[in-house]
């Protein structure tokens, strides 16, 4: 039986610590977990004795940065020819391990608190949900350095194992410590980069303005008592009076309310909006380089937190172009990638752009124009559906509305019939409008390389995905479907959501849509 030689070993001298300040980072990551239970116990101690109180806090927050230290004290990690390797733990050691092949992400961020000591905290993604390894924190120097041993580092090359010598010496079984040399860095493909033009498309996110006015109310419910109503704004609030004057109806508060309400929303919306747009974008650069395995594209940006992203291309199986319905009026549009192997597999590439940047980048990212296909449309068949869908919801909410006011006419002696008519008339009006929209938007195509579907109704998104990235097909048909022919089919993939939804096709044309998008797979279940 032939000997089995021994694996190559790597000296001991190799294995790299973290920077010396995370020692700070991480028990102040551990405090600020700890915040609410010392502040829990020491409320319920202090009920008792307020120094007892005192002693629990302080005791909770001593051992919480002790515990702390532990990751400073305990990880370390090496980069050898062929792996990734993490040692971490003190009662349970934890060795990980990554093949550079195999990684197919770096991710470096730097809170508030990092930035200012220096430091870059690491996330390393294998392809696999589990499978992500971070190192908080490094120096940027480290850091950066790091990503390109894992991204950028030339494969090894054979001679880089260990030598055959003929001696049989155990200096035969030692290998280079370090990966493949690296590559000289070529500054990379700069291909989208911040336009602060774009800034005007902040205040017309509507996810924003919801935000807003949710925080508003819950401002003024909470401090409603002890704002200065009369100084601020004109208005004294006072005993269920308004500038001393009963108020006689709700009517009469709504109409003062709403306005004052609506202002200043629109007001906070768009200053904190526009602030969180160039906060969160600020020196965005969108660059490709030349990888390990190919090329690769990093996404850095952020004025407090600053985050760099670097994936393969190879990993990206298509993208996502949303356009909102205020940000349609105004000719922008987002782009999300559909990747595998990060946290988020829909990372958006710019913040919310023209339309014509978004098409040009995402051409770019994809390799061919498939935005700009020309789309198949379902038919007839969906647009009644739609209509008949917008005639139920406005049949329900009429009568969502008709029914505490026809409580309101027998108990109250107050008849007010024109609230359902109000309401009757703008569900209607919406409905419908939302329903020739959605028929409007329905539509796919199907390029060399890409499965292009567009669908919604006042938010239109429009998916190109990869054939190549299409591991099944799902066509469902509820009782419904069945009885004018339409089909519900849904691509799977490993990217994104892990899905692309192609709804309300004829079922003769979703058959065939899926046997032209991956014949391979889908002849055996066609005749």
């Amino acid at each position: 039986m032939p000997e089995v030689p021994d694996p190559p070993t790597v000296p001991d001298a190799e294995w790299q610590r973290l920077a010396g300040w995370t020692a700070i980072v991480s028990p102040l990551s551990t405090l600020r977990q700890a915040i609410i239970p010392a502040a829990v116990g020491a409320f319920g101690a202090g009920q008792a004795n307020v120094f007892i109180g005192l002693l629990v806090a302080v005791g909770i927050a001593v051992v919480a940065a002790l515990a702390g230290l532990v990751p400073w004290l305990t990880t370390t990690y090496r980069v050898t020819p062929t792996h990734l390797e993490v040692r971490k733990g003190l009662l349970n050691r934890t060795t990980l391990t990554a093949r550079l092949d195999r990684v197919r992400s770096v991710d470096l961020s730097s809170t508030l608190i990092h930035r200012a000591l220096g430091v870059t905290k690491v996330n390393v993604g294998t392809g696999v949900d589990e499978g992500q390894i971070t190192l908080d924190s490094l120096t940027k120097d480290a850091a950066a350095r790091l990503r390109r041993e894992l991204l950028h580092a030339a494969p090894s090359s054979p001679t880089d194992a260990a030598p055959a010598d003929a001696s049989g010496s155990d200096a035969s079984r030692e290998v280079a410590t370090s990966p493949g040399p690296l590559r000289p860095d070529p500054g990379g493909e700069v291909i989208a980069k911040l336009d602060w033009s774009w800034i005007k498309y902040a205040p017309l996110n509507l996810k924003n303005l919801a935000i807003a006015l949710g925080g508003l109310a819950a401002f003024f419910g909470a401090f409603s008592d002890v704002i200065p109503w009369e100084r601020t704004i004109g208005i004294r609030v006072d005993d269920g009076q308004i500038n001393g004057r009963p108020i006689d109806s709700f009517l009469q508060m709504l109409i003062i309310a709403i306005p004052i309400a609506l202002v200043a929303a629109v007001v906070v919306w768009a200053v904190g909006s526009c602030v969180g747009y160039a906060v969160r974008w600020w020196d965005l650069q969108v660059v490709r380089e030349q990888g390990r395995e190919g090329t690769t594209l990093r996404r850095s940006f952020g004025l407090t937190s600053t985050r760099a992203t670097t994936v393969e291309e190879a990993k990206v199986r298509g993208a996502t172009s949303t356009v909102g319905p205020l940000i349609g009026l105004a000719g922008g549009a987002d782009l999300n990638l559909l990747t595998t192997g990060l946290d988020d597999n829909s990372p958006a590439v710019l913040p919310t752009a023209p339309e014509a940047v978004v098409s040009t980048v995402g051409t770019d990212i994809l390799g061919e124009d498939a935005f700009s296909a020309e789309l198949t449309g379902h038919g007839p068949r969906p647009r009644r559906r739609y209509w008949f869908r917008a005639a139920v919801a406005t049949v329900i909410w009429t009568l969502v509305a008709l029914v505490p006011t026809v409580l309101i006419g027998v108990f109250g002696d107050t008849w007010i019939w024109w609230i359902p008519v109000v309401v009757m008339v703008i569900a209607l009006v919406l409905c419908v409008f939302g329903a020739e929209l959605r028929h409007r938007h329905l539509g796919h195509a199907l390029t060399d390389r890409y499965l292009v579907v567009r669908s919604g109704s006042y938010t239109a998104v429009r998916t190109a995905l990869q054939t190549d990235g299409i591991i099944g097909w799902r066509v469902r048909q509820t009782f419904f479907d069945r009885r004018i022919g339409l089909a519900q089919v849904t691509a799977m993939t490993a990217a994104g959501q892990e899905h692309v939804s192609v709804p309300d096709v004829p079922l003769e044309t979703a058959v065939a849509l899926a046997a032209a998008a991956t014949p391979r797979t889908v002849s055996g279940f066609v005749e």
